[in-house]
C-alpha cells in the first residue's frame, strides 16, 4: 500500500508496483475548454477597468471628509448653545462667574480636547525618540 504525503500530487506521476490487485489509472475522456467570464461592458463611457479611477482617495480625500464632519460638529455645537442660554453660576479654583450653560460644556469640552491631545502629543515624542533610538542602534550594528 502506498504512503501517503503531504505534496501537491503531480498527475504525470504514476507509481506502478507490482500486485494483483493493482488499478489501472482512469484517464479523462471529457474535453473541456477553460472557462471565460464575459467581459463586461463598459457603462456610461467610461472606458475598461483599466480607466477605472482609484477610488481610495488618499490624504486629501480624507481630509475632506475630516472638514465635512468638523464642520456638521460645529453647527450642531452652535444650535446647542444657542438653545442653552441659562446663565449658570461657576465656581472654580476660588474663581466665581456667571457663564451661559451651552458655552460652559462647550469650555468642558475643549478643556477635555487639549487634555488628551496633551498626553497624545507625549505619547508621539516618546516613540519618535524609540524609533530614533533603534535607527541609531541599527546604523551602529552594519
Amino acid at each position: 500500500m502506498p504512503t501517503r504525503s503531504h505534496e501537491p500530487i503531480d498527475p504525470q506521476h504514476t507509481e506502478h508496483t507490482a500486485g494483483a490487485g493493482e488499478i489501472a489509472p482512469v484517464e479523462d475522456t471529457h474535453t473541456s475548454a477553460p472557462a471565460t467570464v464575459p467581459a463586461e461592458e463598459p457603462r456610461g463611457g467610461r472606458g475598461t477597468h483599466d480607466d477605472v479611477m482609484d477610488t481610495h482617495g488618499g490624504k486629501l480625500g480624507s481630509a475632506w471628509v475630516g472638514l465635512v464632519l468638523g464642520a456638521l460638529v460645529t453647527i450642531l455645537l452652535l444650535i446647542f448653545i444657542a438653545q442653552n442660554t441659562t446663565s449658570t453660576d461657576v465656581r472654580y479654583l476660588g474663581l466665581e462667574f456667571s457663564l451661559p450653560l451651552g458655552v460652559l460644556i462647550l469650555f468642558a469640552a475643549i478643556a477635555g480636547a487639549l487634555i488628551m491631545a496633551l498626553f497624545a502629543g507625549f505619547r508621539i515624542l516618546q516613540l519618535r525618540m524609540r524609533a530614533r533610538r533603534a535607527r541609531k542602534v541599527g546604523a551602529r550594528g552594519r
